[in-house]
């Protein structure tokens, strides 16, 4: 998900285009990272999705455009259409050009109702055979004037008047450029030779400059890590680029800068126009669908409105300092340089780093982010943390009505709640789907305010301008109102995929924060809502169906699931859990084909059960180790979608894959798909353990992930073991053999996903020559990481009997101590310090920094080779002497590798030996009685090669 979804192969491509891939709704971005795992993979695969799911259209179509008394168009009007072939009233809302279409309708009459604030509603009727476009002129409502309803309907989205002055802004005064120097954390501009032409001031203000001529850029990291992570990226440790034009966007404070280069005027350039109106085509631009890692970040339903941002600088002087620069290079066309204090260099990346270095080339070989860190002289400081608070506004409640119309669109209504965290700040920046259109945003009194939208094709987050900075240390609210498409899209048969799962809403800080919600939920009665919190109240209302749910405690995410689903209730006698189950009864259109054949016999409701035993069992499991889940309440859902699941709070979404038993799927693929079969084995308690993963605790960067998708990966690991009866270790090592493989299987690039980098590094692993790293890396190599640290921590002769019972007071300790704020790698690491055995302490300093370093921030894999020779010893014993060769690691590389015996009843742990660098140790066992079998890494829970 991205976060908290678990994605696998479709197993119906040929074999040899299978992959895994994980999906981490992400994090705003999450909802994008999907196409990040394998651009080149998925892209066909929804390609074909898309030519399946697109309805049969007939000729029956309505269509019009909606204008004011001038002529002019009017967006976000409301049109309802109704008549005695549809069971409910259709919704829509009028695009960016006055525009509706109703397809796919039946011959007949209907009735249409236009309505649009400070004008009278329009109603006709339409005799439908065939296509019918409408030209439809509103008039202005009677009481008003019509000078004060025009401004009313279009005068507050994107017309704020400071904001259309740096939407329109034009260069002013250019100046000679000679040797200018421009120092920037751990970059540097050379301006060699050339002019620097500023933007013409808005309202006074400086805000932003263009040079061409000659340059020259360099950045060097301070971290050995961020060196090698350059090299791989650029080739060298340091980047050294020229350039021959730069444009530069700054927060007024920012001008002063620049002071050194204002001497002599010249000319303005026809070059610098140029540049400025190139630089406007990109920035401005978004691909809806992204090739590449930057594309999708940068390009996301979050995507920057340069001109918002500013906007937000220019109303507070006190706005906290950024510095971009866009450059055009010899070598590499679109190379951007981000500082931004505060909010974090890329927003869309869930870290408050202030510095980056980003190569925005879309599908090219070398696109992606080259550099990201803290300030310089936070880093000399030793004061840089992944916990620091990179928000302008704190959300503390969404109050949220939604209604979804018969053709699938969905209008809604939401008050968000929030706190200031900076003083004077105006602009509120929301992640929303771009094609869902805000209409109107209103204050506390109810006056209008002024917002931002952009086309949905170019760069159309979502801005509120509020009248007025809002006072420190109080709760004000805003609402918005909206709407629009593409969150649902019918997958057929009372089934449908559900997108946009986490900016189907205004969401202001996306995973960064929890906060409480009210929704309220109106659809057709004959379809299902399956909503986050707790169900308060159904009933119905004007021929809808009217649910409304309340979330007990504040959740970082709300999210539905949406169709025609039966209901399962399953008791919990242990952990007293409340689950219920909902399943769809008939196939998706995708798989209607397979009905007669390899599907006839699937038994949905059967199937439910079998997840909803697998469900309990695994909050069994992950409430003994990880101690009580937050959430009382748990629904478990069937999606259409064949090969991810993604987990919201107290919300599981299952693939259908996974109602589909091994029969089935035989049939289905013609094949016995040993990748498909662990995944399914895997999804239904990976999702489950996100409930403590991700949803109970979150992350606080994206270096940090692998806590939520790593930690969820092991306990799915862990029910395997614990869940599925006495015959446990055939399942339970093929599922750490594939973590193995996935984290060292090489690609047609000869690159692993460890060898794209540690684990640290988390989604900037993907590359195009390692588009899979992300997943091995963070998911994987993430749930060995605790996996070894269980085996460092177990204990033949453990508290309460328990050897596991070191790991599991970490365990508890690590999840209490995080329920009010996101874990990060170094909170996690205190932890496991705080409970480390005494053998773990292996520099005598009680930090486990070795560990860390080796695992966390390193890259290297051990191999071991491993002989032993059995001899009798006295009083009828035996005795073992073992010899163990780690190879392929420094000399630094420190592990204990368990030993097991084998006396016909299964493995049993004897010890573990510890061994350092490229050695070779040996040791003794003396046992009571002779073991058939002696091996080392059994159950392959310690990573090798």
């Amino acid at each position: 998900m991205i976060p908290a979804a678990h994605m696998a192969p479709d197993p119906m491509r040929q074999p040899r285009d299978t992959h895994r891939a994980n999906w981490e709704p992400h994090s705003s971005p999450m909802r994008t990272f999907w196409h990040l795992g394998r651009f080149h993979v998925l892209l066909p695969v929804m390609a074909l999705l898309c030519l399946v799911l697109s309805p049969h259209v007939r000729a029956d179509t309505i269509s019009g455009t909606i204008k004011d008394p001038s002529g002019a168009v009017v967006t976000g009007a409301r049109i309802e259409i109704s008549g005695d072939n549809l069971a409910q009233p259709l919704l829509l809302t009028s695009d960016e050009s006055g525009k509706f279409a109703a397809p796919d309708l039946n011959t007949g009459k209907y009735s249409l109702r236009v309505a649009k604030e400070g004008f009278d509603d329009l109603v006709t009727t339409v005799d439908l055979h065939g296509t019918a476009e409408l030209p439809l002129k509103l008039t202005i409502a009677t009481q008003q004037t019509s000078v004060t309803v025009n401004e009313k309907s279009t005068a507050f989205a994107n017309s704020d008047a400071a904001y259309r002055q740096l939407r329109n802004d034009g260069l002013g005064d250019t100046f000679l450029c000679e040797n200018f120097t421009l120092p920037m954390d751990v970059g540097t501009f050379e301006l060699k030779s050339g002019t620097i032409t500023f933007l013409a001031p808005v309202n006074k203000f400086q805000t932003g400059a263009v040079f061409v001529g000659h340059g020259h850029f360099t950045l060097k990291p301070l971290s050995a890590l961020d060196a090698t992570e350059m090299v791989r990226r650029a080739g060298s440790p340091t980047a050294e680029e020229d350039f021959t034009e730069v444009v530069f966007r700054f927060s007024p404070d920012q001008f002063s800068q620049f002071a050194g280069v204002l001497g002599h005027k010249t000319d303005t350039p026809s070059e610098a126009s140029t540049a400025f109106q190139h630089w406007k085509d990109k920035v401005r631009h978004r691909h809806e669908y992204p090739e590449g890692l930057t594309q999708a970040l940068l390009e996301s339903e979050s995507i920057d409105n340069v001109d918002a941002d500013v906007l937000a600088s220019i109303y507070n002087p006190k706005h906290p300092p950024f510095f971009n620069a866009y450059m055009h290079c010899t070598s590499h066309k679109d190379l951007r340089f981000f500082l931004r204090t505060r909010v974090g260099a890329i927003p869309q990346i869930d870290s408050p780093e202030e510095v980056a270095l980003v190569n925005f080339n879309g599908g090219g070989m070398d696109d992606g982010i080259w550099y990201l860190q803290h300030l310089k002289s936070e880093l000399l400081a030793h004061t840089a943390s992944a916990q620091q608070d990179k928000r302008l506004f704190a959300t503390r409640r969404y109050n949220i009505e939604t209604v979804i119309g018969k053709n699938d669109h969905l209008f809604s209504r939401a008050t968000i709640t929030f706190e200031p965290l900076v003083p004077g700040e105006r602009v509120l920046k929301f992640a929303l789907l771009p094609t869902l259109r805000v209409t109107r945003v209103s204050g506390e009194r109810g006056q209008d305010l002024h917002f931002i939208q952009e086309n949905r094709k170019e760069d159309g987050s979502f801005y509120a301008v509020l009248d007025e900075a809002p006072a420190m240390g109080q709760v004000h609210s805003i609402t918005v109102e909206y709407g629009g498409d593409k969150v649902l899209s019918n997958a057929g048969s009372g089934s449908y995929y559900v997108g946009a799962r986490d900016s189907w809403y205004p969401n202001l800080n996306g995973f960064g924060e929890k906060a409480l919600y009210d929704l309220t939920f109106k659809v057709p009665p004959s379809n299902v809502l399956i909503s986050v919190g707790k169900l308060e109240d159904q009933h119905t209302e004007a021929g809808f169906a009217v649910t409304h749910w309340v979330t007990q405690i504040p959740v970082a995410v709300a999210g539905f699931n949406y169709g025609q689903y039966k209901k399962m209730d399953w008791s919990d006698s242990i952990t007293h859990y409340e689950i219920s189950g909902y399943y769809l009864p008939e196939l998706p259109d995708n798989l209607r084909r397979f009905q007669n054949g390899a599907l006839g016999s699937m038994a949905p409701g059967a199937m439910t059960k079998y997840a909803l035993d697998q469900a309990r069992a695994q909050m069994q499991v992950c409430t003994l180790y990880f101690g009580r889940a937050p959430y009382e309440h748990l629904y478990v859902t069937e999606q259409p979608n064949f090969n991810f699941g993604q987990s919201w709070p107290n919300l599981v979404y299952l693939p259908i894959s996974a109602y589909i038993d091994s029969t089935q799927r035989w049939m289905l693929f013609g094949q016995i798909n040993s990748r498909f079969t662990g995944f399914v084995q895997e999804v239904t308690p990976h999702e489950v353990a996100h409930q403590w993963f991700g949803h109970g605790i979150g992350w606080a960067s994206y270096h940090d992930q692998w806590l939520s998708e790593g930690f969820a990966e092991f306990a799915a690991g862990l029910f395997l073991q614990k869940a599925v009866g006495p015959k446990w270790q055939k399942d339970y090592i093929d599922f750490w053999e594939r973590q193995r493989v996935r984290i060292l299987e090489k690609n047609n690039f000869g690159v692993s996903p460890n060898d794209a980098g540690p684990l640290w590094l988390g989604l900037r692993l993907i590359s195009p020559r390692s588009g899979q790293a992300y997943q091995g890396v963070t998911y994987s190599k993430g749930a060995y990481v605790l996996a070894m640290l269980r085996s460092l921590m177990y204990a033949e002769n453990g508290s309460s009997g328990n050897p596991d019972q070191a790991f599991i007071d970490m365990m508890h300790d690590f999840m209490e101590s995080h329920r009010e704020i996101p874990a990060s790698s170094e909170s996690f690491k205190t932890i496991a310090e705080k409970h480390m055995t005494k053998r773990m302490d292996l520099q005598q300093n009680g930090r486990l920094d070795w560990f860390f370093r080796e695992w966390l921030l390193g890259t290297q894999v051990p191999r071991y080779s491993f002989k032993y020779e059995l001899q009798p010893a006295e009083g009828g014993k035996f005795k073992i002497h073992g010899e163990i060769t780690q190879s392929e690691v420094d000399e630094n590389f420190a592990m204990f590798v368990p030993v097991f015996a084998d006396f016909g009843d299964g493995m049993m742990r004897m010890g573990q030996v510890p061994i350092a660098g490229n050695s070779t140790r040996t040791f003794t066992y003396v046992l009571d009685r002779k073991p058939k079998k002696v091996a080392i890494n059994a159950y392959k829970e310690i990573l090798e090669r």
